[in-house]
């Protein structure tokens, strides 16, 4: 055991400490520093990559969006729904998930809830009111352009979803897409 003492650029609470602590004992008890180094290099890496990926797809809807004759939403990446255990298995909910892409106006009336919203908002299941979405988690938030918001960028995937990669990369997505929106 060693004691170390770290210079942070601001001052935690004493509830953030005792959330950071958890995390660590949770996913890196009984580990060297070596094994807990690599293993977080790899899980940023993998947060870098689905940043990426999403942050590209959010500057592309964001782009056909804004199109004069494109409709005021774009839904991409519904396949990957697909590479999910939990959802591939059961192909009538995979039904009633496409036909509610299709339709698009619950889905639109749940992002109109995030537009309303400050930051995230996270729907598990039935909080969504959309009967397809029931074995679904939703996470949202909106982006605005120069202080006003005009969208939402979101992620739909198994109730079981890894939240605690998938809330940030919503985050910062929706904040560089009203930063790189914005004129100031």
């Amino acid at each position: 055991m060693q004691n170390r003492i770290l210079f942070t650029q601001r001052a935690y609470s004493a509830s953030e400490l005792v959330v950071a602590a958890n995390y660590l004992n949770q996913h890196f008890a009984g580990m060297s520093m070596e094994e807990i180094r690599l293993r977080l290099q790899d899980e940023l890496l993998q947060l870098r990559t689905d940043m990426t990926e999403l942050m590209t797809a959010a500057i592309s809807a964001g782009t056909e969006a804004a199109e004069t004759d494109a409709t005021p939403y774009v839904i991409r990446g519904e396949k990957n729904l697909l590479d999910h255990e939990d959802l591939a298995s059961n192909m009538k909910r995979l039904r009633e998930l496409f036909s509610l892409f299709e339709q698009r106006t619950g889905l639109l009336q749940l992002l109109e809830v995030g537009h309303r919203a400050q930051g995230v908002q996270i729907f598990i299941g039935g909080e969504s009111g959309l009967a397809p979405l029931d074995e679904c988690s939703v996470v949202a938030a909106p982006y605005e352009v120069d202080g006003q918001v005009v969208g939402s960028v979101g992620v739909i995937g198994p109730t079981r979803m890894a939240y605690e990669r998938v809330i940030p990369i919503v985050d910062i997505t929706a904040r560089l897409l009203s930063s790189a929106l914005s004129s100031s």
